[in-house]
């Protein structure tokens, strides 16, 4: 053993302990390593699909969550594009709006599918099996039948419900207001 207060060692044995504690030392090291690894790429992963900005993003996200792929995105830009249609030209609140639009790629999905909604419900006189597959292709989903409404529900959420008549009697007006009805509720 290493003589008091030499820390080196001594004889081959001494040397061989040495390094062994050294490499345990290490493996633990190493693991705890791989944990706090795990655990930042799990982040960082949710950080990225999240579609949070990167850098010094100018808006951070909250507790939603998107109910389809980039959806928080696409309705914040489509806030913000409403909104830069309704500034002065020429202003610097307007100049920043365009920036910001400029610069994020933006695919219109609440427009996109607030036309697919008026176009699966244009002439709604029931619920056939056309207009309950769109509206289930845009996570609109209709609970069972109750009385002479039918409940449906976007993305299952129940905070976010509306409803719809089993069968219109106006079908030239009832469409049109049934897909505003449901674009502002949903959209």
């Amino acid at each position: 053993m290493a003589a008091a207060g030499n820390d080196k060692p001594r004889t081959a044995e001494e040397v061989v302990q040495a390094y062994a504690r050294r490499v345990g030392d290490l493996e633990v090291e190493v693991e705890l390593l791989k944990e706090e690894n795990e655990l930042l790429t799990s982040r960082l992963a949710a950080f990225q699909s999240s579609g949070a900005p990167t850098g010094d993003g100018v808006v951070h996200r909250g507790s939603e969550h998107d109910l389809y792929p980039g959806e928080i995105r696409e309705v914040v830009l489509d806030v913000l594009r409403k909104a830069a249609e309704n500034c002065q030209a020429g202003t610097r609140r307007a100049d920043i709006l365009k920036d910001v639009l400029a610069n994020n790629e933006f695919h219109d999905e609440p427009r996109r599918r607030a036309q697919e909604l008026k176009t699966a419900v244009k002439s709604y006189s029931g619920m056939t099996s056309a207009v309950k597959k769109k509206l289930h292709d845009l996570g609109i989903d209709p609970d069972p039948k109750v009385s002479k409404h039918i409940k449906v529900t976007y993305y299952g959420d129940q905070r976010y419900t509306a409803a719809m008549t089993s069968s219109g009697s106006d079908s030239r007006c009832g469409g049109k207001n049934l897909a505003a009805d449901l674009i502002q509720r949903f959209f």
